[in-house]
């Protein structure tokens, strides 16, 4: 068997350290063992490559799936994959991703604009940040002005309907020889529960995987000579003829459909005159209307590296800028409206994070009003309210957290959701009380996967509520890897019941669950789970 080199796996822990797994779930406890047992993980990883079969089968993968909203009544199947195995799948992929990169258009025929296989890959950084989606907006409107009409479509559910057969095929063409194939498939496989089709959305691992089954059609429109582009599953084509335009998109169906199974998404297909495609994507389209302040607030980005050696002058400079633009007030007149403005509203949400008190304040307050109208952005709306808990008074805290308990009580639909669920209970985490551990209590019981179950294991934990967790680890053997993990490491609040428990199961934890159970117990005495 051709062996792996270490520096895929060491590059996909990097990664997942750096920027997550996913941006859908809350953030996963095993990925701090990811950052703080690097080296024990990539041991482990290259160790599951070259005794593949038998780790599979002994310890297979554990996902996390459930429905996450897409505006007000629309929702997707979303999945969070096992850390470890999320691991092993973005090495695995990582080793034949050089070989996928040059089998596709290069970058100079500026054609493919997604995902980008960069140069510091193996450093963790696997995409090129100089490629984006504004670089193939500005090139279809560069090419419209020698086209007169525009084809616009996007594929149907790309990750959700990709043919595993098809995938499979250009793996086998790509790297015949290396067992690369024949595991990312298992992998994909135990993902989809054995249907013959599906990605997980968001992950680095399925966008370059996606991309090599894309580039199977790229390669048939370029031999035609079809004038596009494309940015992950959005097209854009470009013709001189009405005539040729509807030729066209039969033609590219008829190929999606034959060959991949896929079909196009009838409401965003649409032929456009070149004039009306440029007019369409003019400056500030996206917030007109929404004045000045709000054009200003989406020209900033609000995300900065907390580790780079200027992350504190980055940081003033960003609360600086914020403090030129009256958040609060653009925040109480979107919450006056009977609609929001879905992106200027998330941006809206984000920047609460870093502002001053008492205007942060202010802000909270005026989102806790808005909660259920604000339905679709739960999740950003939570880590930003989580984020601001400590920093509240208390009576401000405690307003917070009856506003979550009162939801619950009365099952209201805003986190019947097991996604927000889930977000609910890390900002109920921030308060220890009778009254949100009798909520959490409720999560529990009401919810049966993991999702919520284990980080409410985890807070109690936390808040070393030992009655709870001395029910629970007799209930270890039924649990999902997911809450056995959290009880591991909450079982280091019981003291000595604790240590007990851990000596007595070691022949039943996993090879990942050793290293989770090192890495808790390598933690100080004042430390704390950090849920």
């Amino acid at each position: 068997m051709k062996m792996l080199g270490r520096q895929f796996f060491d590059a996909a822990v990097r990664n997942v350290i750096e920027f997550g797994d996913t941006d859908i779930f809350p953030f996963p406890i095993e990925n701090l063992v990811l950052r703080d047992k690097q080296k024990e993980i990539v041991k482990l990883l290259c160790s599951s490559r070259s005794f593949f079969d038998k780790c599979f089968i002994q310890h297979p993968p554990s996902h996390i799936s459930c429905l996450a909203p897409v505006g007000t009544t629309g929702f997707r199947w979303a999945t969070q994959l096992d850390p470890f195995w999320n691991a092993f799948l973005l090495g695995t992929t990582l080793a034949i991703a050089k070989d996928a990169e040059q089998a596709r258009i290069p970058v100079e025929k500026n054609v493919i604009f997604s995902y980008r296989l960069g140069t510091k890959y193996l450093d963790g950084q696997i995409f090129r940040e100089d490629i984006t989606w504004q670089n193939f907006i500005q090139h279809s409107i560069k090419l419209s002005e020698d086209a007169k009409y525009v084809v616009i479509c996007d594929i149907a559910d790309c990750y959700q309907r990709i043919s595993h057969h098809r995938l499979e095929n250009a793996l086998v063409q790509l790297a015949d020889n290396s067992p690369s194939s024949k595991q990312i498939m298992e992998v994909l496989k135990n993902f989809s529960n054995t249907k013959s089709y599906g990605l997980p959305v968001g992950g680095p691992a399925a966008r370059l995987l996606v991309e090599l089954v894309l580039n199977l059609t790229d390669q048939v429109l370029k031999s035609h000579k079809v004038r596009f582009c494309r940015y992950a599953d959005d097209y854009h084509l470009f013709v001189d003829r009405e005539d040729d335009a509807y030729d066209i998109l039969q033609f590219i169906s008829e190929k999606f459909f034959r060959n991949d199974g896929l079909t196009l998404q009838k409401s965003k297909t649409r032929i456009l005159s070149s004039a009306e495609y440029r007019a369409s994507h003019a400056p500030s389209t996206a917030i007109e209307g929404e004045g000045k302040d709000a054009q200003k607030l989406f020209s900033l980005k609000l995300r900065y590296d907390p580790y780079s050696l200027n992350a504190p002058e980055k940081y003033e400079e960003l609360r600086n800028e914020l403090k030129s633009i009256d958040i609060l007030g653009l925040l109480n007149l979107e919450m006056s409206k009977t609609r929001v403005h879905s992106a200027l509203a998330k941006k809206l949400i984000s920047a609460v994070r870093h502002l001053d008190q008492p205007v942060q304040t202010n802000a909270i307050l005026a989102l806790l009003e808005s909660l259920d109208a604000l339905y679709p952005l739960f999740p950003v709306l939570a880590v930003t309210i989580k984020s601001a808990m400590p920093s509240l008074l208390p009576e401000i805290r405690e307003k917070v957290c009856a506003s979550i308990r009162e939801r619950i009580i009365k099952n209201a639909y805003l986190l019947n959701n097991e996604l927000h669920a889930a977000y609910a209970a890390r900002i109920l985490a921030e308060v220890k009380s009778a009254d949100n551990q009798e909520a959490l209590v409720t999560l529990y019981s009401k919810f049966k996967g993991p999702l919520v179950r284990r980080d409410v294991i985890l807070i109690m934990g936390k808040w070393k509520e030992f009655p709870f967790l001395s029910d629970q680890i007799n209930e270890y053997a039924g649990a999902s890897a997911w809450e056995k993990r959290a009880l591991i490491v909450a079982s280091y609040a019981m003291k000595d019941a604790g240590k007990h428990w851990r000596e007595y199961m070691v022949p039943k934890f996993s090879p990942f669950d050793l290293l989770v159970r090192d890495w808790a117990a390598a933690q100080p005495a004042s430390w704390t789970i950090p849920i």
